[in-house]
């Protein structure tokens, strides 16, 4: 069971979406919900005084910052009323959305932000949130995409992208809450050759085996495509209707992924579901 939930509340368009799946999870598993805004202003105050070149830096004052982000922690509030979330609390702090968030993911058990979310909000050097915090919580995180038809906190048909690797079989136990609840589960293996993982005659009869185990079966869909993995994934996801997408990041070494392109990526930037990962 998730019992706290860490929710970046970030100024993007999405946020609603994201707010709405973490405030259903938190009310399904009876959980306290942390929603978390930041301003930013502890490294954008530092660069200021260090004569860092003001081009992408927003001329904005403390106060203003501030405002913006106790706005955005309202309307999770209201949220959290509209989901039954019984326990919940909001949190605004001063520090980077990737300082604040790796910070708090040492004390949840689940944390939730949104695919489109930019790190540092246009300091020197901003960076993609999604993959920062896969690579860097300690904790799973769960990626929720913004065009999300009737978003909700329940997962009733899960697909599991499985390739054998430790990653993979992280991700697997941090969905185990979630997996015991839903009606149907996938086992997708794309390209086992390809990917060089070895998983026996058979890749994924052992996983479905073991799933078993947990009182619930699985349907292992085997995937042979020239297609790039990470879209091939989210298209088999929207063929089956999936609900929720479980993946390990980064299962190559990271030179791997510079050179031959990442499907950790791929499925942040293409899932169509909310995306499970831990590294």
């Amino acid at each position: 069971m998730y019992k706290t939930i860490v929710v970046h509340v970030s100024p993007v368009s999405g946020m609603p979406t994201t707010m709405a799946v973490a405030a259903g999870l938190a009310a399904s598993h009876d959980a306290h919900l942390v929603g978390t805004a930041v301003t930013g202003w502890v490294e954008l105050n530092g660069l200021m005084a260090t004569g860092a070149p003001m081009v992408v830096m927003p001329a904005l004052d403390i106060e203003t910052l501030r405002e913006e982000a106790r706005d955005r922690l309202e309307s999770f509030e209201r949220q959290c009323f509209e989901f039954g979330v019984d326990s919940f609390e909001s949190r605004l702090l001063d520090s980077t959305a990737v300082e604040a968030l790796i910070l708090q993911s040492r004390y949840c058990d689940l944390l939730v932000a949104g695919t489109q979310d930019v790190a540092n909000y246009g300091v020197l050097a901003p960076s993609r949130l999604p993959g920062r915090l896969v690579t860097q919580c300690v904790r799973p995180v769960l990626l929720v995409p913004p065009a999300m038809r009737q978003p909700s906190g329940k997962f009733d048909k899960i697909m599991i992208a499985w390739n054998g690797s430790p990653g993979a079989s992280r991700a697997l136990g941090a969905a185990l809450p979630l997996l015991q609840r839903a009606s149907q589960v996938y086992i997708a293996v794309a390209n086992p050759e390809l990917e060089r993982i070895d998983m026996g005659a058979e890749p994924g009869a052992d996983l479905a085996a073991y799933l078993a185990r947990h009182h619930r079966s699985a349907q292992v869909l085997g995937l042979d495509t020239t297609q790039e993995t990470g879209s091939a994934l989210c298209d088999l996801a929207r063929h089956h209707h999936a609900d929720l997408l479980v993946a390990g990041a980064y299962g190559h070494s990271r030179m791997h992924d510079w050179v031959l392109g990442s499907t950790t990526a791929s499925l942040i930037e293409q899932s169509p579901v909310p995306l499970l990962m831990t590294q």
